[in-house]
């Protein structure tokens, strides 16, 4: 594994320990104003200054080391630069590099430490560096979990609670959610608020789906990740994790997993344009006829899991659902692979193995946007799809500040 290997792998655990530690800290923010502490935390400008603060840039190399000739740059143990030699001596003492190098470098050393140690090991390092990746309380332990509860509950009177929320789980046949993933939630709470639509007004006891979408994001991203480093490790490439990753993030991926595993009926949303929207895609015999299964659905090709007309919604269920799993299950990253993997397998298996589309889309402003996918239209409209998105984040964050 070389430097972007490493750097790859550091940047989804990142991602997600920082995402996981601010879910905690702040439980009553919305996914908006996360989303935002979180890009400030990772960004390159931090990354850089925090590199700077523990005196970490000398350990950069952006040059190929050379032995020999004219153009060494590679000074033995001991030795040192004769300092009247100014112009010779600056090839030995001096190089440049950009800033996103050394934020670069940052998220290697992060791969290199969960490579070569463990996770807590490597969050220890974290903290070390002064990211905010261990949400601690004044007596320096772990801060309980943020109730999953709406804030204008009472939580004095647990066996109400739990009455209505059992009533409110049977009623929805949401034990048959627990039967297709084959994981059984010991707070049903995390279960129903994962298929609670912004919209809904029936489920008065838990929040929506927002935060824990904010959360199951991240755990995906690393998780798919880890798998592929694990899995292809003699022929892994920055570039395919990376196609993986991105191509994943795509809402027609996990869209089209809830449908096929016929989950898409279980969301409680209170949208006429959002039913309109579900019905006319899971009704298209085309993506799903009706004497297919869940497997066939899954073994169809990759084109047809990446179709634009997937309703967002699907997807961040989707991810809200892995979110839940994950808190439900003590934070337990395997249990959450254990219930993800057989949806993804397959897809991850094809992926690793096809050739994408890169298209880049330029806004008004100059910004950047990469989009990829199996074809030049896909990967068009995954750009086009995340330059909509950032947009719509800005106008959420000037909403909240205005």
């Amino acid at each position: 594994m070389d430097n972007e290997n490493f750097e790859v792998l550091g940047d989804s655990f990142l991602k997600l320990m920082v995402s996981m530690s601010l879910y905690y800290r702040y439980p009553l923010a919305s996914p908006g104003l996360l989303t935002a502490k979180k890009i400030k935390q990772i960004s390159n400008e931090n990354l850089y200054r925090l590199a700077v603060q523990k005196q970490l840039k000398i350990y950069l190399n952006v040059k190929k080391i050379v032995f020999r000739g004219k153009d060494a740059n590679w000074l033995p143990p001991g030795y040192k630069i004769n300092e009247t030699e100014l112009t010779t001596g600056q090839q030995y003492s001096h190089q440049n590099a950009k800033r996103k190098a050394f934020s670069d470098m940052i998220e290697a050393f992060i791969g290199a430490f969960l490579i070569s140690t463990n996770y807590m090991t490597t969050i220890k390092f974290m903290d070390w560096l002064g990211l905010d990746v261990m949400p601690n309380n004044a007596q320096d332990s772990l801060v309980e979990p943020p109730s999953i509860l709406r804030s204008n509950i009472a939580t004095n009177n647990n066996i109400q609670i739990n009455e209505i929320m059992k009533t409110f789980f049977v009623d929805r046949v949401f034990a048959e959610i627990e039967t297709k993933i084959q994981y059984v939630f010991k707070n049903k709470a995390y279960l129903i608020a994962a298929f609670t639509h912004p919209s809904n007004y029936a489920n008065r006891i838990t929040d929506c789906y927002e935060r824990l979408e904010f959360l199951g994001d991240a755990l995906l991203d690393f998780l798919v990740t880890r798998h592929v480093f694990v899995n292809y490790n003699q022929n892994v490439t920055p570039g395919k994790v990376t196609d993986i990753r991105q191509d994943l993030s795509n809402n027609g991926r996990l869209a089209y997993i809830l449908v096929a595993c016929d989950l898409h009926k279980k969301i409680l949303h209170n949208s006429t344009d959002l039913f309109s929207q579900i019905s006319s895609y899971a009704g298209d015999e085309d993506l799903f006829p009706k004497d297919q299964s869940t497997d066939e659905y899954l073994s169809k090709d990759l084109d047809q899991w990446a179709d634009s007309t997937a309703p967002k919604a699907l997807a961040d269920v989707f991810e809200a659902l892995v979110g839940a799993i994950f808190l439900d299950a003590g934070n337990c990253l395997e249990t959450v692979w254990r219930v993800v993997e057989p949806l993804l397998r397959k897809y991850i298996d094809k992926g690793g193995d096809t050739q994408m589309a890169v298209c880049i889309v330029q806004m008004p402003n100059g910004s950047l946007f990469e989009g990829r996918g199996v074809n030049k239209k896909l990967a068009k409209a995954n750009a086009c799809r995340q330059a909509m998105k950032q947009q719509q984040h800005n106008e959420n964050i000037f909403q909240q500040t205005g």
